[in-house]
């Protein structure tokens, strides 16, 4: 897990459905949140949580260097995130 200063853990999505999508690979996927909780653990911070779940959906873009301009574009689809 990586340090992500004022970033919200997935204890504060408790009883709440959380949305990612990626346009680029056509993913839109809704997670309940106590779910993922019991799965991952309530301390994840977002940001892991959103590179956990595009791996878990085949793409490893979030994994691949900078430099090469190709990254992942999952993110939240809750602007309130």
């Amino acid at each position: 897990m990586q340090a992500y200063k004022g970033a919200r853990t997935l204890f504060d999505f408790a009883g709440r459905k959380i949305h990612v999508e990626c346009l680029k690979c056509e993913i839109r996927r809704r997670y309940d949140g106590d779910a993922m909780i019991a799965r991952v653990g309530r301390n994840v911070v977002m940001p892991d949580l959103l590179n956990r779940i595009a791996r878990g959906n085949g793409c490893f873009l979030n994994d691949a260097p900078t430099p090469n301009g190709i990254r992942c574009r999952m993110h939240y689809a809750d602007v309130r995130i």
